[in-house]
């Protein structure tokens, strides 16, 4: 007997350890399957699965495709030279416009000295100045001109035999005309010589100091 209660003695230990160790350790849990994506009740949830990484790996430099508009530069040839550049075109200095001055001997804003004024019913305004020469002087007062240079002087004169008449401006050296005329008071000529004159205003002077000089009728400075 005493060995028999040893043995059941010896099992009864071995049923309380074995299920003391079932006590301790939880039994193994199997996982169970999802169900359209949903975790089963009671089962904690997955760890979402890693998606694959849509960027790419970095590639080398892409070189940009060469425009179709663009040219190269021409290459310069060898012993040409290359063409000049057109010269550029220079615009001539336009002369300044200059109308005709006409100015008539019995005009009040010129000076008689010992000159008068004679009626003529062939001249211009029906009036002349004569009686000029010797220390009897008209001077003619010119203005309005542009710029300096040489003019035109026009004399309207009568007279009935050859005459001399010296034209000066603004004291300057004389010119010396002889005129003929047309042999009589009561016809009008015309006479024209070169002159520089200033710019501006200038006094011409009609004189004889030798002589008697010929009637003066109008003067045109063009």
């Amino acid at each position: 007997m005493p060995v028999v209660s040893a043995r059941v003695l010896g099992w009864s230990a071995l049923v309380v350890a074995v299920g003391a160790t079932i006590a301790v350790v939880p039994p193994l849990i199997m996982p169970v399957p999802e169900r359209d994506g949903a975790p089963v009740a009671g089962q904690p949830p997955s760890s979402p699965s890693p998606q694959p990484s849509t960027t790419s790996a970095p590639g080398p430099p892409s070189t940009p495709a060469p425009s179709r508009t663009s040219r190269p530069p021409a290459a310069a040839v060898p012993g040409k030279a290359s063409a000049p550049a057109p010269p550029a075109k220079t615009t001539a200095p336009t002369a300044t416009r200059f109308s005709p001055i006409t100015v008539h001997a019995a005009d009040p804003a010129n000076i008689r000295v010992g000159a008068r004024v004679i009626d003529c019913p062939t001249c211009v305004d029906g009036s002349r100045v004569g009686y000029i020469g010797g220390p009897n002087t008209l001077a003619v007062r010119i203005t309005g001109v542009p710029q300096a240079g040489e003019r035109t002087l026009t004399v309207v004169y009568e007279t009935e035999q050859p005459r001399t008449l010296k034209v000066a401006v603004d004291g300057g050296p004389a010119r010396e005309l002889t005129l003929s005329g047309a042999q009589s008071w009561l016809i009008p000529v015309h006479v024209s010589v070169r002159l520089r004159l200033p710019k501006g205003t200038c006094w011409i002077r009609f004189f004889n100091d030798t002589g008697s000089a010929p009637d003066i009728n109008t003067i045109t400075v063009s």
